[in-house]
């Protein structure tokens, strides 16, 4: 049995709130997970959405990056 490997794409805070985008690799291609993470309370992730390629998955990346700016959030490199 494989190891269930995510690998982190996007980070960025707001107040003192921090979401981590993170893409996990799947049979039929990947899937984007968000984890939100606030000081004092339990860590929560969602499955946003699944891609088949690589490049539907990095158009919608940027266009996140793009979204979460607009609304105040702050990239972390």
């Amino acid at each position: 049995m494989s190891e269930t490997a995510f690998h982190e794409v996007l980070r960025v805070t707001r107040g003192p709130e921090t979401r981590i985008y993170n893409l996990m690799s799947v049979p039929d291609g990947a899937e984007l997970w968000r984890v939100t993470e606030i000081a004092g309370e339990a860590s929560r992730s969602v499955k946003e959405t699944h891609f088949s390629d690589a490049e539907a998955a990095a158009e919608f990346l940027d266009e996140v990056r793009r979204t979460l700016k607009a609304g105040g959030w702050q990239e972390e490199e």
